[in-house]
């Protein structure tokens, strides 16, 4: 595994999502109360972009059918209404280091 920069600390404002692009692969990158996180960047619902989405109260809500996932895990708290059981989005490693957002890959 090896460490990416994504984007500075200071682009990414509380409550913000940006979709990064990280060793060939889509992820989204999320700052919350001063945290940065990363999982993939599709519902594992129905495939919807997840940086289109938004946070609530610390948690990750696709803006489709609103399945809300644990940003920190990718666990999925709660998957849309009639869905069934959905997937876990895949989650990464981050750190800030001189100012630059790292994700692991």
């Amino acid at each position: 595994m090896n460490w990416y920069k994504v984007g500075k600390a200071s682009s990414l404002k509380d409550g913000d999502i940006a979709k990064v692009k990280v060793s060939n692969r889509e992820i989204i990158i999320m700052n919350i109360n001063g945290n940065y996180y990363a999982t993939s960047h599709l519902c594992t619902h129905e495939d919807y972009d997840l940086s289109e989405g938004f946070i609530d109260d610390g948690t990750l809500i696709c803006p489709n059918h609103f399945a809300t996932f644990n940003p920190k895990t990718g666990e999925v708290i709660s998957p849309p209404e009639g869905a069934g059981d959905i997937s876990p989005l895949t989650s990464f490693k981050t750190k800030v280091e001189n100012g630059e957002i790292m994700v692991e890959a």
